[in-house]
């Protein structure tokens, strides 16, 4: 297994697939990076644009190059010297298109599915055993009406078609309309094979043998029927049948009702919906991997791709939401025992990943946190606040708007799964004398009063085992509720504070605990990350998923210790593919933390001047938030700003949103942004306060990047970002990004190859400085690994400005490096009067090729030509 040095990200799309990828191989490689970070691989929704709407894990994606096209991927990797890493998704398949084989079964025959348990499906709910399908564009009883649905016969058979959307016919509705067919046409055989796909038993749930046999009579059927059809006088008497029933509403009806799913408004989702599904997607259906069966038939192909040595190591998309992932991660560990294995998992304040998980730890949310914090001047904290309450007339408390942003999502995008939750709850209160009184109603009210308070994305008690630490969260989650929520009855409450805990007895209340586990990370997803971070806008760069929106600022002490228990082969990220800012961005925007008073007045300056341009009420939380990525993003085009801008308003649920956009709002908004554009003066002044911050913003992004590099770790590079990156959230950060021969990043790599540290700090060029120090810092790595191997240690620097320096060591003896960086560098010229004691021996720097001594050293001449310094022993 190749040691992983450096990972570099990159997203695989239709025209972007393997054999461009492969091209790429040899930059990466030159670059130092150790593995190809693979977004999915498998087939995909038509037309994805990501590949986490996998429809078939048993096949490589066509559009990417297929199986001959991975196969040219892993040799140009390994002729490199290189590995892949991949990114697999164990949550979900999409429901979409005609690929995903497993869930049209289940659409085509319900319970008696061989594939009915590899979904996560509420069978039974409210005694209807079929599965909620809300794809319909206007209500049932319009789309009945209207011609949008009716069954339909082709060359592929038979089908129900709903709007543009082609499913599966029931046998036993099919069976229906065949056996007219046979009585119109006086044809015994084809009513006989009408009578007996209408009298196909429906199997008990886990009867896999009788669900055998009924597939095989079914299939046998089905080409009796294939073989009729082939008849003139058959075929005609079954497309007379389907022309009646389809001219006729009632019979219509009939024959959908018999369907093993229930057609819905695309709205019905929010509410009704009887299958788990990934956060608010109603079109990606949860999978149930805690199944051994399930888990062999998703992973199959990818264990088969790490067995034969083409794939190195595995991403785990979003773990929170399986049953139980350290379970999960055991299963998949026995399964590939030296494989390389980071999890996509959010943690939270005081919160850390699991020693005991069988996993080499997160991909890099938390290490973003540290260092994103470590960027911000505490001291202005203070004014930053009273102008985000000044300017959008709100108060700044997080506590509070999380609360209201998770109850807002739970009575709308997510209220099916808390419907879900909900009725759970009332099953176990069922059985429970004490609490067999309270309405749906009420339970419903305690369970998102609770939620709303979780101070982690999710808990991970089993029924044999539970945390202690899962259980003062909890109780916190309980505790806040009642404060939160007086009027609701405090017995109630503690009763699901014991459920939540597995400190019931009762099957009834451990279901709705381990539901509750996979559920709460999609209601705090969406309420924080989603909603509060972009309402709550008083510095942007602190607006990140993983971010404790919080904490202000975070004090080098504090990150140099969590720094120092980093897993060795963790992730260490600055940007992904999920991020809201790309990291040079929220490098700049930090900036302003240290400049409040000319960033306040700069925001009323503008604001008073664009004042003149809202069509409607303005919006200022909206408004402030896109005078920051304005500046952070400097020079950020309209057309992305207005892209931005109204994915951002949708997402902060304020006057808009994706599920009831307002379109006069959003007109307005992009107006007000053109006028902003239009207008040169106002313009001329925000191109100068970003070209004010811009020096001090590279030198943010310097200090982060060496960091990342140096931190106990493995740094991630997620694709574009080793120039400057100053995209923004998905899609504008998934945009292509040229990594050809003859792109200008392969250029500036073959440049900064041959040139002096001297001609590269001369080009002032955050870019050229990041390749740099990249390529530099990963051949140390490739050439002294045991310098990166070693305990970290803060190295503490002394005089009146000591905490605008951020050091530290790795390593011991002749393999130690001392790491160097500048941070709150507005006042980079202060660094004179600070000094930083070296260890003793002789050190170069890799960076300006320096040599110095060890003792006392002046942190402004050893950081003179780059904000960052490497030193090693010579």
């Amino acid at each position: 297994m190749t040691t992983p040095r450096a990972t570099y990200r990159l997203q695989l799309r239709p025209g972007f697939g393997f054999r461009e990828a492969a091209a790429a191989v040899p930059y990466l490689a030159a670059l130092g990076v150790s593995h190809l970070y693979l977004s999915p691989i498998f087939e995909a929704a038509e037309g994805s644009q990501h590949g986490y709407d996998c429809v078939d894990p048993e096949h490589v994606r066509f559009a990417l190059g297929g199986e001959a096209g991975l196969a040219e991927l892993v040799a140009a990797v390994h002729g490199a010297g290189m590995a892949i890493l991949l990114d697999i998704v164990p949550n979900h398949l999409a429901t979409s298109g005609r690929k995903n084989r497993w869930w049209l079964d289940v659409l085509e025959n319900g319970p008696a599915s061989a594939y009915a348990h590899f979904f996560d499906v509420e069978w039974g709910q409210g005694g209807d055993d079929r599965v909620v399908l809300p794809i319909l564009a206007e209500r049932y009883g319009r789309s009945l009406a209207n011609g949008a649905l009716a069954v339909v016969r082709d060359g592929r058979g038979f089908a129900i078609r709903a709007g543009d959307a082609r499913l599966p016919i029931a046998p036993r509705a099919l069976g229906l309309v065949v056996r007219r067919a046979g009585e119109t046409a006086h044809h015994a055989e084809l009513a006989f094979v009408g009578d007996a796909l209408a009298a196909l038993p429906t199997p008990a749930y886990r009867d896999a043998e009788a669900r055998r046999r009924r597939h095989r009579d079914k299939t046998v059927l089905n080409a009796r029927l294939a073989a009729l059809s082939a008849d003139p006088v058959c075929a005609r008497a079954i497309d007379d049948a389907l022309a009646a029933a389809n001219g006729d509403p009632v019979e219509l009806d009939s024959i959908l009702e018999a369907q093993a799913y229930r057609l819905a408004h695309w709205s019905v989702a929010a509410a009704q919906l009887s299958y788990r599904r990934f956060f608010d997607i109603a079109s990606l259906v949860a999978l149930r991997n805690e199944d051994p069966e399930v888990f062999e038939a998703t992973h199959a192909r990818t264990l088969a791709l790490v067995d034969s040595g083409a794939v190195d190591g595995l991403r785990v998309d979003h773990i929170d939401g399986l049953r139980d992932p350290p379970a999960y991660l055991v299963r998949l560990r026995e399964r590939a025992p030296a494989t390389w294995i980071v999890v996509e998992k959010i943690t939270s304040a005081g919160e850390r990943l699991p020693e005991s998980w069988a996993c080499d730890g997160t991909t890099g949310y938390d290490f973003m946190e540290q260092v994103g914090g470590l960027l911000v001047d505490p001291d202005g904290e203070r004014a930053l606040t009273r102008l985000f309450e000044d300017f959008t007339g709100e108060a700044w408390d997080p506590a509070a708007g999380s609360r209201r942003a998770r109850a807002l999502v739970m009575g709308d995008a997510l209220h099916s799964e808390l419907a879900w939750l909900t009725e759970l709850a009332a099953r176990a209160c069922a059985v429970t004398p004490a609490c067999r009184d309270y309405t749906r109603a009420e339970i419903e009210a305690a369970l998102s009063a609770i939620f709303a308070g979780y101070p982690v994305y999710r808990t991970y008690g089993t029924v044999s085992q539970r945390r202690e630490i899962d259980r003062e969260r909890i109780a916190a989650a309980a505790a806040a509720a009642r404060d939160a929520r007086p009027e609701i009855d405090g017995d109630l409450i503690a009763f699901l504070e014991s459920a939540l805990a597995f400190e019931l007895a009762s099957a009834e209340a451990n279901e709705l605990a381990e539901r509750a586990q996979q559920m709460s990370g999609a209601i705090i997803a969406k309420g924080d990350e989603d909603t509060l971070s972009y309402r709550q806008v008083r510095l942007a760069s602190r607006c990140e998923v993983g971010s404790e929106l919080r904490v202000f600022a975070r004090a080098p002490a504090a990150v140099h210790h969590a720094l120092s228990e980093g897993r060795p082969r963790a992730l260490l990220a600055t940007s992904t593919h999920d991020s809201k800012r790309g990291e040079d961005v929220r490098a700049r925007i930090a900036v302003l933390s240290e400049l409040p008073g000319e960033w306040a007045a700069a925001v009323r300056r503008w604001s008073a001047r664009a004042d003149a341009f809202w069509r409607v009420a303005p919006d200022r939380a909206l408004e402030l938030l896109l005078w920051q990525e304005l500046v952070g993003a400097w020079p950020l085009p309209l057309d992305r700003a207005r892209a931005h801008a109204r994915k951002v308003a949708r997402e902060a649920r304020r006057r808009t949103s994706w599920r009831r956009p307002d379109e006069e709002f959003e007109a307005a908004v992009d107006a007000w942004l053109e006028a902003v554009f239009g207008d040169t003066d106002l313009m001329a002044d925000i191109a100068k306060l970003a070209v004010t911050i811009a020096p001090a913003g590279d030198r943010n992004s310097l200090a982060q990047l060496l960091v990342k590099l140096c931190a106990p770790g493995v740094p991630d590079f997620y694709q574009g970002c080793e120039l400057r990156d100053d995209s923004l959230v998905d899609p504008d950060n998934r945009r292509a990004v040229d990594l050809a021969p003859s792109s200008s990043r392969q250029h500036t790599l073959r440049w900064v190859a041959d040139a002096t540290p001297a001609a590269v700090a001369a080009t002032a060029d955050l870019g050229t400085i990041k390749l740099w120090a990249i390529r530099r810092t990963l051949a140390l790595r490739a050439r002294r690994p045991a310098c990166f191997d070693g305990a970290y240690r803060a190295l503490e620097a002394s005089g009146p400005h000591a905490h605008r320096v951020f050091a530290f060591t790795r390593g011991a003896g002749d393999d130690m490096l001392v790491a160097v960086a500048t941070r709150l560098s507005v006042h980079a010229d202060e660094l004179t009067a600070t000094t930083l004691p070296l260890p003793d021996g002789g050190w170069r720097d890799l960076l300006s090729d320096r040599a110095l001594r060890g003792g006392a050293c002046a942190a402004g001449e050893l950081l003179r030509m780059f904000p960052i310094a490497l030193l090693v022993h010579v």
